[in-house]
């Protein structure tokens, strides 16, 4: 590839790199929130209550500020952009949105979980509502999680019209 090609491929390559960046952070907190940890059993959880799920909290909030930066790149991308670009730059966007209402739920599970803990401290849990709206905060987030998904799909297809179309020159 001459380093004229390089140049003209280089918003979509950025682009990628930084939703791979953006969903490895989502992703490692999503692994902290919900996979097994003896810091998150009780009597445990009393002494780390802070542990995670504030700092997932402000870490949901920094990656959807990314995500409408990632949003004006793809904008400017655009009118740049080859054919075979196209489906990628076309999908990006729906896949920021679709990682920016994950975010959204994420954040809200991680403060539930922060607030269980401050009303368990404070002596001040009703345990049987508190319940069902951790049920439907966890529903909102796998209905979250698989629009995605899907919408990484869509990306993923995208980006392997790029990789066959520069592999072919």
């Amino acid at each position: 590839m001459s380093e004229q090609e390089n140049k003209e491929m280089l918003p979509s390559q950025v682009i990628f790199e930084n939703l791979k960046e953006l969903i490895r952070a989502k992703n490692t907190a999503h692994e902290s929130m919900f996979k097994f940890h003896w810091k998150k059993m009780w009597p445990f959880s009393l002494f780390w209550p802070q542990v995670d799920f504030e700092r997932i909290v402000r870490l949901m909030s920094e990656i959807r500020k990314n995500a409408i930066n990632q949003k004006n790149l793809v904008l400017q991308a655009q009118g740049k952009a080859k054919d075979f670009e196209k489906t990628f730059l076309n999908a990006v966007p729906a896949y920021l949105d679709a990682l920016d209402i994950s975010c959204q739920k994420l954040s809200a599970a991680a403060q539930w979980k922060q607030d269980m803990l401050m009303k368990k401290i404070h002596k001040d849990v009703k345990l049987r509502r508190d319940v069902s709206e951790w049920s439907r905060i966890l529903k909102e987030y796998e209905d979250a999680q698989g629009n995605l998904v899907r919408a990484g799909a869509i990306v993923q297809m995208g980006w392997g019209e790029i990789i066959q179309a520069t592999s072919c020159k």
